[in-house]
């Protein structure tokens, strides 16, 4: 049988995989990452859901594996999240540098990747609330078909006023940050809600999670930008 012809692109951004995590999806991540064919890949926060290694499963691990061999062949880009632990750990463990951001320019156009949880107000002032109600989502996804992808988690996640709000904040202030910066496009995660839109002029995309179905990634060629679905 003929091998399958990989998807050429110029860059692929991923976000909130969480690894550690029970419900994250590393299998699924590598076999997406299998089909393209790319010049760089950018991890945008979040790619650990915290740096307790003992959390970490063999699939975990291969994950961490393909990164650190992507590194030899490809431009890898770690743009740090609130769950990444410190910079100078990643750095060494991956081998590649962690940024706190990233601009760069290609087809005439200049970008911003960006995690997001700087614009998040509420995540700096309700630790304590926002730990609970992670415990209590997480619960119910255990009971909601245990893989993140049952109907009240789908409910939940398109209806919660709070996360709705928490999407429109992160957009609204990534695409202001994104103009003093000089930049035509913003890409974030943080939210875990894909999202592509026009704001102020400036065009913001959100790549999502690896931790719900369908997880999302966001293509690069050329101009053209897209955010893609993946069950």
């Amino acid at each position: 049988m003929a091998e399958k012809k990989k998807v050429v692109v110029d860059t692929l951004i991923i976000s909130d995989v969480h690894l550690g995590y029970e419900f994250s999806r590393p299998q699924k991540l590598i076999e997406t990452l299998a089909l393209y064919d790319f010049k760089q890949l950018i991890l945008n926060g979040d790619i650990f859901d915290d740096l307790n290694f003992k959390r970490l499963n063999s699939d975990h691990w291969e994950v961490l594996s393909l990164i650190r061999q992507l590194t030899k062949t490809h431009k890898v880009v770690w743009v740090i999240g609130n769950h990444d632990g410190q910079a100078n750990i990643l750095s060494r463990l991956i081998g590649v540098h962690v940024h706190n951001q990233y601009i760069w320019a290609s087809g005439g156009k200049r970008y911003l990747a960006i995690h997001g949880h700087q614009f998040d107000r509420f995540i700096s002032k309700n630790v304590i609330v926002g730990a609970l109600a992670s415990a209590v989502y997480n619960l119910i996804k255990k009971f909601d078909h245990g893989d993140g992808g049952g109907a009240l988690i789908s409910w939940i996640r398109e209806n919660n006023r709070s996360w709705l709000r928490l999407s429109d904040e992160v957009a609204s202030k990534s695409v202001a940050y994104g103009k003093m910066r000089g930049v035509d496009t913003v890409f974030c995660g943080h939210t875990h809600i894909a999202r592509e839109d026009k704001i102020s002029g400036l065009n913001y995309y959100n790549s999502g999670c690896w931790v719900e179905s369908p997880s999302h990634l966001i293509t690069i060629t050329g101009k053209t930008v897209s955010l893609v679905a993946i069950d």
